[in-house]
């Protein structure tokens, strides 16, 4: 995986289309989240998301938690109000469990075979009366690697094709290129909606699914989905 500069990755959640999923998971959580519920954000990245929750729901005790310790620092500096820790979705525990917790766009990092064990971790830091919000950019199905690689390919193009239509700056554009080449060759780990969805239920009760990214119908192929799920 290729390292993003958190600076270019902020401009670029304001031109990839999966800055609709954003806007879904922060409207679900400034709407559902109980009264100072206590709010994990697990790959949080940069804090972005969670400097937007702090403004609408100050009442929310919010943590992020980050593999990457560069990310954390770029987040610590522009919301030093927002408590954050370094850890892997792997084996990341806290001596609370939490009422909401988040994971967005980001378990396509997980190489495919660790994937169960890092959301089978996140299900194990909720409490049974809160919500989790799994978010995550998919692909066509697939069932041999050639396959793999176009469909990837075929994702990487939809995105590019969309930050164009955005008039992009060239440093977005470069990142949007960048993700697809990660992707096709297989330094990223994006699967498909048929593969994703049997390991949230075998560790949620519910799971409610939605597709943010593209608006015409093909639900199951290619675009970005948001999974609202109870333990």
């Amino acid at each position: 995986m290729s390292q993003t500069d958190p600076r270019v990755y902020e401009k670029c959640l304001e031109m990839w289309p999966y800055r609709y999923s954003v806007d879904r998971v922060f409207k679900h959580v400034a709407t559902h989240a109980r009264s100072g519920a206590h709010l994990l954000d697990i790959m949080c990245g940069p804090k972005v998301l969670l400097g937007r929750v702090s403004e609408k729901r100050p009442d929310l005790q919010l943590l992020g938690v980050d593999i990457d310790h560069s990310q954390l620092l770029y987040g610590d500096r522009k919301y030093p109000h927002i408590p954050s820790e370094v850890g892997n979705v792997l084996n990341w525990r806290s001596a609370e469990k939490f009422d909401v917790v988040l994971c967005t766009g980001a378990l396509h990092h997980v190489p495919y075979d660790l994937q169960e064990q890092a959301i089978a971790n996140i299900a194990r830091m909720v409490r049974p009366e809160g919500f989790v919000v799994i978010s995550d950019c998919y692909a066509d199905p697939f069932t041999s690697e050639v396959q793999r690689k176009k469909v990837m390919a075929k994702l990487g193009y939809k995105y590019l094709e969309f930050v164009l239509e955005q008039e992009a700056p060239e440093e977005v554009v470069r990142e949007t290129i960048q993700i697809m080449e990660d992707d096709v060759l297989g330094r990223e780990y994006k699967v498909h909606l048929a593969m994703r969805i049997p390991l949230l239920h075998k560790y949620f009760a519910t799971i409610q699914t939605d597709r943010t990214w593209p608006s015409n119908r093909g639900f199951g192929r290619y675009g970005d989905y948001v999974h609202i799920c109870t333990a």
